[in-house]
């Protein structure tokens, strides 16, 4: 048996499935972006890897305000999500964090990511720090859907939940931009809607109603013995 990897290509797909299997939902009713696995696996080599994630493909987002619908189902027993942002790979990011017990997401924050030792390859394990710059208490039933928005001004994060403020933090410098992104642990969320705006223009969006996230897809083939042969001679070259 023989493994053939594709990597699908087309100018309009504007996100990057780092793990997990995200999909674009779409019937006669709605769209949406779903993650459909819900377990995550800790390799252990970034904060998102150990999470089920997707990035923007557009890695130079500069923005004022970022929003989206969130629906986040009951985990068996604790959930975790996050709303990323300013990411310059998949350890260096700043995100909105809500975390969960098995009645209902308990808590909203605001983390940093970050390298923990600059000296190490990327491939070292572990090698990565969150801080927790900014947390509230909440009581967000799952279920159902709430608008998430993060916005910022100077050097301010605010985050507000149907349209009201749950937190802020102001951080010791400006954020110069970068990706923007989706990830959680133990629960199946469902996006759409989302809008980023600086200022009055949007810079990037998605309604999710096709196709617009880039996959590397596995595919098993058999192969002939002359096939095979062919395969090795190749690798001889």
């Amino acid at each position: 048996m023989g493994i053939s990897v594709t990597l699908l290509q087309a100018s309009d797909f504007i996100w990057q499935q780092i793990s997990g299997n995200w999909s674009v939902v779409a019937d006669n009713k709605e769209s949406y972006l779903k993650e459909n696995r819900s377990k995550a696996f800790n390799f252990d080599y970034s904060p998102l890897i150990n999470c089920n994630a997707i990035i923007s493909t557009n890695s130079s987002i500069v923005f004022t305000t970022v929003t989206h619908t969130l629906t986040l189902d009951a985990p068996q027993d604790t959930a975790t999500y996050l709303t990323f942002f300013n990411a310059s790979d998949y350890r260096q990011f700043y995100a909105v964090q809500l975390t969960g017990n098995d009645s209902c997401i308990t808590t909203i924050s605001i983390i940093q990511s970050d390298i923990k030792d600059t000296t190490l390859p990327k491939q070292a394990k572990g090698n990565f720090v969150i801080t927790t710059l900014a947390s509230s208490d909440v009581q967000l039933a799952y279920g159902q859907p709430y608008t998430l928005a993060i916005t910022i001004k100077n050097a301010t994060i605010t985050v507000l939940v149907d349209n009201k403020q749950v937190l802020s933090h102001t951080l010791n410098e400006k954020l110069e931009g970068g990706s923007i992104g989706f990830a959680s642990k133990n629960c199946i969320p469902i996006i759409d809607n989302c809008k980023v705006y600086n200022g009055s223009t949007v810079v990037f969006e998605d309604d999710f109603s096709k196709e617009s996230i880039r996959k590397i897809i596995l595919k098993g083939k058999k192969l002939t013995p002359q096939e095979i042969e062919e395969q090795k001679k190749k690798q001889n070259k």
